[in-house]
Order: structure tokens, then C-alpha cells, then sequence
């Protein structure tokens, strides 16, 4: 499984640092504490053991792309943690009932799951780009410090393995990522959150090479750490995603019309002779 990062923002009264095990990065707090950070870093240890994938059968048409080989894993946690997806317009809707990260009383926990998918268009359609939005509600409890925190945290990787409707090496496209997160002082209950981050794959191409099918792996984490006496929750409730595509200028495919014509009165004109 793709290496996972759970990002979070840092509070304007703390730096943050890099918490590192199994060259697994975990963005946290200079005040969370050193057994909270440990905690993780254990929790990620013992994690391989419970790797599970589900594979959504079929495709997904979502006019003019089609989703297949839709399928979610965690290293974490029981799956399902994303449920199966809806097909809308150029995109796919989950509906997550049992993706949160619960920590109490200097307890720290992780839910750690991954999206992998293929998407394609046919015709003259290429794909440009890919998004997600992701959202839901976190609750903090206590009379502790920043060391009782939530983050959220999202890695898009795409990998380019068609263009023009032909096959090619595989092109990876620059991952991006994006992060939330927030912390005591201050009990908050069911604040909500969200997050979202788009990759740009028509940056990756060439003048006149449509991308025609990609391979998507989407890395997502919730981790929640806590301080003795204190609570916190953070769930993730809504997440979706979305293909941008984009079909020929229409001068483009004016100046290929005109082309094409001038080619058949060639082809005629030299058979009449």
C-alpha cells in the first residue's frame, strides 16, 4: 500500500514536527506529547496486520467518464470505511458511515484508507483534471492544550496510461496533497471541517495529446490525539470526486473539417484525371 501522511496546519501557538516510523510521516504538534506520538507510530506498526481491500464490481458511468476497478483498503480499520459510491455527472459520490479517529484520556488513534480506481473517456474527450471534497464534524473535549488535536489529510496520485486513446508507458502526475486540523484550548462539539485539492494532468501532457484513461490512488487519514481527561473525535461523512474533461476547440475541429475536405476533393479530383 502507498505510503500514507496524515498533513495538518500548524495553531498560531505552535510549531509543528515530524513524527517518523516505518517512513511513515504524521504531520503533529510540538506540545502533543511524546507517548501521544509513540502511540501512532504504534498504532501504524500494527496496522499491516489488518490490510483489507473490497472491490466495487462493475463500472460507474458518470457521462462522459466511466469509473472502473473502483476499490477501498485500510490498513486500520474494518472495511467498509468509504461504502460504495453513487455515479453523478463526471464524478463518483461516497458516503462515508464509519470513517472517524477517536482518542481519549492520552489515548492517540489513526484510520488510514486508500481509494484506487481507473477512469476513462472515449471519443474526443481527454481528461484534465481530478478533484475531491471532503467534509464532515469533529468534536474536542477537555481542559487540555493543543496535545489534544484532530487532523484530516488527502494525497492525490495519478498515473496517465493512455493517451489519444492509445496505450503508453505509464506518466505520473505530480501528487498533490492537502490538510486540516485544530485543537484545544476551547470544547468544541460537532464543528464541522472540510478540505479539497485538485491535480492538474493536462499539465503533464504535450500540445495535441489527450490523457484518455488513468490510474487514481487516493491515500486519506483521520488521527485523533488526546490529553488525560480529554476527548477527541474527528469523522469524515461526505467525500467526492470529480473528473474535469475538456473535447476539442471548435476551431480545432473547424480547421480539421476543412481538412479533411480538401483531402476527399484531392482523392477525387485525382481519380477523374
Amino acid at each position: 500500500m502507498i505510503l500514507t501522511r496524515a498533513l495538518s496546519n500548524s495553531f498560531k501557538s505552535a510549531n509543528s514536527y515530524f513524527c517518523r516510523l516505518a517512513n511513515i510521516r504524521i504531520h503533529l504538534f510540538q506540545s502533543i506529547t511524546t507517548s501521544s506520538c509513540l502511540a501512532i507510530a504504534a498504532l501504524l506498526v500494527s496496522a499491516a496486520a489488518h490490510g483489507a481491500t473490497i472491490t466495487y464490481s462493475g463500472t460507474f458511468s458518470a457521462p462522459p467518464v466511466t469509473f472502473s476497478l473502483v476499490r477501498e483498503s485500510s490498513a486500520t480499520d474494518t472495511l467498509p470505511i468509504f461504502n460504495a459510491p453513487t455515479a453523478f455527472p463526471v464524478g463518483l459520490d461516497f458516503d462515508p458511515t464509519s470513517f472517524a479517529s477517536s482518542a481519549s484520556n492520552g489515548s492517540a488513534d489513526i484510520t488510514d484508507g486508500q481509494l484506487n480506481f481507473t477512469a476513462a473517456v472515449t471519443g474526443t474527450n481527454g481528461i484534465t483534471g481530478l478533484s475531491l471534497f471532503e467534509a464532515g464534524d469533529y468534536t474536542l473535549v477537555g481542559l487540555g492544550g493543543p496535545g489534544t488535536a484532530v487532523t484530516a489529510g488527502a494525497i492525490i496520485q495519478t498515473t496517465i496510461t493512455q493517451i489519444n486513446g492509445v496505450a503508453v508507458t505509464p506518466i505520473n502526475v505530480t501528487p498533490v496533497n492537502a490538510s486540516f486540523g485544530d485543537g484545544l484550548p476551547g470544547p468544541l462539539t460537532a464543528s464541522p471541517w472540510n478540505l479539497g485539492l485538485s491535480t492538474n494532468i493536462a499539465a503533464a501532457l504535450g500540445p495535441n495529446q489527450r490523457a484518455t484513461q488513468i490510474e487514481v490512488a487516493i491515500n486519506n487519514t483521520l488521527t485523533s490525539t488526546s490529553e488525560p481527561g480529554t476527548i477527541a473525535f474527528i469523522a469524515k461523512k461526505d467525500f467526492r470526486i470529480e473528473v474535469t474533461t475538456s473535447v476539442p476547440e471548435p476551431a480545432t475541429e473547424g480547421l480539421l473539417a476543412i481538412g479533411l475536405s480538401i483531402v476527399g476533393w484531392w482523392r477525387r479530383h485525382r481519380a477523374s484525371r
